[in-house]
């Protein structure tokens, strides 16, 4: 097998010792699949990482079941009952965002009449998640794992038409806040279900919401450490790298898990300048890990073969 691998390096400013390793797996798009798509989730527990991370698009409601909260919870259910994946879940610590198909129907919002039961059921199926869901009334979370922090967005609750809002201003302003509370903290994963360095206005990308996609980066480009935001939603995988306000913002988009593949279009693979290396265009997941001088991305096949492996140096 052909394996992609390349080195990037960069200084990251204010950087600090790190006080342990972290490793950790993660995917999006996990719509129930024939028995042989299901073994990936054997191959990520083998992996043995400090946790998987859910990406959005956990599993896939479907028209009969999105407007029914009993049918939404038996959904959960039937898809964690794959032996592989019920595995998986046992023996390794789950952290979790979502995104349209675990919310409620494909590209739902905030007008979506049941969000609030959809929220309680999400958080009841990820309960390690620490989720601040009475407080806020979304799924916004963050958790510190000794020199890294984690957060995670919700890009549902507050979504408004194409070109208006994905986050909010609540959502925004706590997000500086975090990054304010955690300043010492040499490296941040911004976790989103939406990609947001890819320029090219697809789908739910944040390209298409430009002036909050502005925001966010100008709050991200505050914290003195390293961004990097982790992405699903597109049936592909990639890498994008953009420099702003002199910030280099590095994005990691696995997807999809067991879900069909799609690959990017001829016009956005001629139009997105973002991008490094080539798209993982099979089912993958990916692993981070996390180390003193290095940050290591290796996406991987169904089987556990490397597909890619890129490595910045820290």
């Amino acid at each position: 097998m052909k394996v992609q691998a390349f080195i990037l390096a960069f200084a990251l400013a204010g950087t600090s010792v790190y006080a342990q390793e972290l490793t950790f797996a993660m995917g999006s798009c996990a719509e129930l699949s024939d028995h042989e798509s299901e073994l990936i989730f054997t191959q990520i527990e083998a992996k043995k990482p400090d946790f998987f991370f859910w990406l959005g698009d956990n599993t896939y409601y479907t028209n009969g079941e999105w407007n029914d909260s009993i049918r939404m919870a038996e959904n959960w259910r039937r898809r964690h009952a794959s032996p592989p994946l019920a595995q998986m879940m046992q023996s390794t610590s789950q952290r979790a965002i979502w995104d349209d198909h675990d919310f409620g129907p494909n590209d739902a919002d905030s007008t979506y009449a049941l969000k609030g039961v959809s929220a309680k059921i999400f958080s009841s199926v990820f309960k390690e998640t620490p989720f601040s869901l009475a407080e806020f009334g979304d799924l916004r979370w963050q958790e510190r794992r000794g020199s890294v922090l984690i957060i995670g967005i919700d890009d549902r609750t507050h979504r408004g038409p194409v070109g208006t809002q994905v986050l909010g201003i609540g959502q925004l302003d706590w997000i500086s806040e975090v990054l304010k509370a955690h300043h010492d903290a040499p490296l941040v994963f911004v976790a989103i279900g939406s990609q947001v360095l890819n320029l090219y206005e697809s789908f739910e990308n944040m390209a298409r919401y430009p002036d909050e996609r502005l925001e966010l980066l100008k709050r991200c480009a505050e914290f003195p450490g390293q961004v990097v935001f982790l992405t699903g939603d597109r049936h592909h995988g990639e890498i994008e790298e953009v420099t702003f306000q002199g910030k280099r913002f590095i994005e990691v988009c696995s997807s999809p898990l067991t879900s069909k593949v799609f690959a990017p279009s001829s016009l956005e693979a001629s139009a997105n300048t973002t991008i490094r290396g080539n798209p993982v265009n099979q089912k993958h997941f990916t692993v981070i890990k996390v180390s003193k001088k290095k940050l290591d991305i290796e996406y991987c096949t169904s089987k556990g073969e490397t597909i890619v492996n890129a490595s910045y140096d820290l």
